[in-house]
């Protein structure tokens, strides 16, 4: 059963790396609690260090992760990570959609080309819409 679960955890996760393809951010910093199209900065360890023009990511996400059958024996709503997405400036540099399947408290790993001093910002969003991001300076 643990082999099943983990093989469907992999495939519900699907990312891809994107290369030079311009998005406008999403998410704008505010201090409210998130509404649809609006976002809110939330504490997240990000970890992004540049050598030789890769920059390797890593980025702790604090999420319960709140499945459909874990929500019913609870007597709470279900609630968990749809979509993450990694930008610099106005480039797509990580973008993945999730499912319940995610676990609690994700790592999330990746690289890209990039240089010192850029922002990477990280935004996610829940199944409820609610979407959160946080900034980290590329050392």
């Amino acid at each position: 059963m643990k082999k099943l679960m983990l093989a469907l955890a992999s495939i519900a996760l699907i990312a891809t790396a994107v290369n030079a393809e311009e998005v406008k951010a999403p998410a704008t910093e505010v201090a409210a609690p998130a509404t649809a199209g609006e976002a809110t900065k939330v504490k997240m360890k990000i970890k992004a260090k540049e050598k030789d023009g890769l920059v390797k990511a890593k980025v702790a996400i604090s999420h319960d992760m709140l499945t459909y059958d874990q929500a019913k024996k609870k007597g709470k709503e279900a609630n968990f990570i749809t979509h993450i997405t990694a930008t610099v400036g106005d480039k797509v540099v990580y973008d993945a959609s999730t499912s319940q399947f995610l676990s609690k408290n994700p790592l999330i790993k990746f690289q890209f080309a990039g240089k010192k001093g850029d922002e990477l910002k990280i935004t996610y969003t829940q199944l409820k819409g609610e979407t959160f991001f946080a900034t980290k300076k590329i050392k």
